[in-house]
Order: C-alpha cells, then sequence, then structure tokens
C-alpha cells in the first residue's frame, strides 16, 4: 500500500495552493459578502485548466486521475468554499457523460466543459423530493422526434450560469436522463438563494416551459436515471468530501494561528493544554478525513461502484468539517464568533456538508443497507 503523493501530484498541489493563496484567499470575504465570484476568476480557472482534470485528453480534459481532481478542489476550498462548490458541481456534468454518453455525446458536449467555456449543473432535487430521487414531478413527454420538458428543479448550484444542464425528469418508463442546454427557450432561473453559507456559488431554481429536447440529448437509457443517479451522486459525495477536508483543514490553519499569535497572561494561549487539546482534536479528525477521501478518490479511479464507500466517506468528512471549524471557533473565543476573523465563515461553509449530496441520516441508512442486506 503506497499512501505518498507523487512528484506530480505534490507539484499540482502546491501549483495550485499557490494560486488559492494568492488570487482566492484575499477575496474569499468579498465573495461571501457580496455572495457572487468576481467574473475574473472564471478565466483564470480555466487557464490552470481546472474544469477537465480526471478526463481524456482527446475530449480537452486533463488526463490525470480523480486524486488530482481531489488535490485541486481541496486546495481551493482552503481559501474559497464558494470557488471549490462551483468547481465540484460543474464536474457533475462532465461525469455524467463520461460514464453514460455517446460517443457522439462525449465529441459534442465535453470539450467545452472542460475548457471551462461550459459550466455544468446537475438537477434532479425538487421541492418535494428531499434524498428521494423517485418523488420527482418534473416530466418529459415524447413528442416526434423531441422530448417536451416541463417542471421545476430547486437547491441547484451552478444554475444560472451558462453551460450544459443534466437534467432528470419522468417519462412513460421513469426517471430518464436528458442533456440540456441553459440557454435554450423554455429555461430559466430563480434569483439565486441568500445561503447560510458557501455565499457565491449560485444556488438558483430551474423553471422549465415546454423546453424541447430531440431524442439525441437522452442520456443513457430511457428510464433507467435512478440507477444512474445514484452512481453519479457518489461522484459528488466524493467532490464535496474535497471540499469539505479543504474547509477542515483551513480550520486547522486558523486555529494554530490564533493560538500561536494570541497571548494571555503574558504568554501565548498555544501553551494552554485546553488549547493544545483542541488543537490536538482538529488535527487528528482532519487527517482521518483526508485518506477517507484520498482513498474514495483512488477507487473511483479504478472504475467500479463507489457507491458504499462514497457515502461513508461523505458522512464522516462532513460531521467533522462542523465539528472542526467549532472547536477552532472555540480556540478564538468571542473573536471567532465576529465577522473580523476567517473561522466565521469556515464555520458556516462547513455546515452544509450534513446537508448537500443527501443528508447524514441518508448516508448512514445507504452503508447500513449495504452491510445488512
Amino acid at each position: 500500500m503506497e499512501f505518498k503523493l507523487t512528484k506530480e501530484q505534490e507539484a499540482i498541489t502546491r501549483m495550485i495552493r499557490e494560486f488559492a493563496e494568492k488570487k482566492l484567499a484575499p477575496i474569499a470575504t468579498q465573495i461571501d459578502r457580496d455572495a457572487k465570484i468576481p467574473p475574473d476568476i472564471h478565466p483564470e480557472l480555466r487557464k490552470l485548466k481546472l474544469f477537465g482534470i480526471p478526463y481524456d485528453k482527446k475530449y480537452g480534459g486533463g488526463g490525470e486521475s480523480y486524486i488530482e481532481l481531489v488535490l485541486v478542489i481541496e486546495e481551493v476550498a482552503k481559501a474559497s468554499a464558494a470557488v471549490s462548490v462551483r468547481l465540484a458541481a460543474h464536474y457533475l456534468a462532465p461525469i455524467s457523460l463520461s460514464l453514460y454518453g455517446t460517443e457522439e455525446q462525449k465529441e459534442q458536449c465535453l470539450p467545452k466543459l472542460c475548457s471551462g467555456e461550459d459550466i455544468g449543473s446537475l438537477a434532479f432535487t425538487e421541492a418535494a423530493t428531499g434524498s428521494d430521487p423517485e418523488a420527482i414531478t418534473t416530466m418529459a413527454e415524447l413528442s416526434g422526434d423531441d422530448y417536451i420538458l416541463n417542471g421545476s428543479k430547486r437547491f441547484i448550484t451552478n444554475a444560472p450560469l451558462d453551460g450544459l444542464a443534466i437534467i432528470f425528469a419522468k417519462t412513460d418508463n421513469g426517471v430518464t436522463a436528458f442533456i440540456v442546454n441553459k440557454n435554450q427557450p423554455g429555461y430559466s432561473t430563480s434569483k439565486p438563494w441568500e445561503m447560510m453559507g458557501l455565499r457565491g456559488g449560485q444556488v438558483a431554481d430551474i423553471q422549465l416551459k415546454d423546453v424541447r429536447i430531440p431524442k439525441a440529448n437522452l442520456l443513457g437509457p430511457e428510464g433507467k436515471g435512478y440507477r444512474m443517479l445514484t452512481e453519479l451522486i457518489a461522484y459528488g459525495k466524493l467532490d464535496m468530501s474535497a471540499c469539505l477536508l479543504g474547509i477542515g483543514g483551513a480550520a486547522l490553519d486558523e486555529a494554530i494561528k490564533y493560538a500561536k499569535e494570541t497571548t494571555a497572561r503574558g504568554k501565548p494561549i498555544a501553551n494552554f493544554q485546553t488549547i493544545q487539546w483542541l488543537v490536538a482534536d482538529i488535527e487528528t479528525q482532519v487527517e482521518a478525513a483526508r485518506w477517507l477521501v484520498y482513498r474514495l478518490a483512488y477507487l473511483a479511479s479504478q472504475g467500479g461502484d463507489i457507491r458504499h464507500q462514497s457515502a461513508l466517506t461523505k458522512l464522516f468528512a462532513s460531521e467533522m468539517a462542523t465539528e472542526v471549524t467549532s472547536k477552532a471557533l472555540q480556540v478564538h473565543g468571542s473573536y471567532g464568533y465576529t465577522k473580523e476573523f476567517k473561522i466565521e465563515r469556515l464555520y458556516r461553509d462547513a455546515r452544509v456538508g450534513e446537508i448537500i449530496e443527501g443528508v447524514s441520516e441518508i448516508q448512514r441508512v445507504i452503508i447500513a443497507a449495504s452491510l445488512l442486506r
């Protein structure tokens, strides 16, 4: 077993860390305050080729693995969780095409997604679905050579951004996936939701009114969308776990920095055993999550079913992020509760982890079901 990153992976980590510290960290508070990522950040992400890391070079991808993708998302999240979630959510579209698309669909759609010219979204959540994809009410009716989509989707990251959305709707044969251009007639979005954390992530509702989709845009077999969705969400959990790992790592950095720089009774509070215990707990939890996330990325790169392991990893990573940001805030004392310190933002950003890509309770159900069936 090898637990060491390659020289190439270490180089990627250093490059993204330098970019994140130089370009993202200085504006992270602004992004959070304005709930908007400045438009000049996107060209920077494209220049670094961060939108197609694990995909074949013939489609414009980087030809790397999911390990490199996780390393990138983690480092970006340390500086700005909002930017990392934009990347993570984008990847659900190319992942969908990579797993289920025809060669023609890949050749047509992947190059723009991998270059970042198109920003991807995946849309199945609706106002009443919760964690039950089979409860969706969006309908797709066959009309000649086209499907006509009508319905709405809720809390869809990147929904207002130009590109492609993988949209799940019901047909006569069951839940089915479609490739939808966000700029086509009938597709519209609501004003982005005002979020507690991850502000700037552009999470909005989608309205679909008589959206005409050619049969060529059917993704995978008709009626097999539920099985596809459970597999795709596993990759979404991988990306989200990487974001949460980055948030946890940032919380550790902030706790250490504050403990070393702040004095009480004439000495750094890092000398106090109560502070040392908190920092030790944070480090332990972050490191445990790191190797779960890296292992899941390795398994994803090998192919096969990662649904069980992704549920386990996402459950641990999400609860880790909530706990360690709380402990890091505790290290800061009253100052941690103010917006003058980064930990306040990290604390809010972390909380969504136990909700997004399936609540923690559902992850426990998935884990137990695979063990007890």
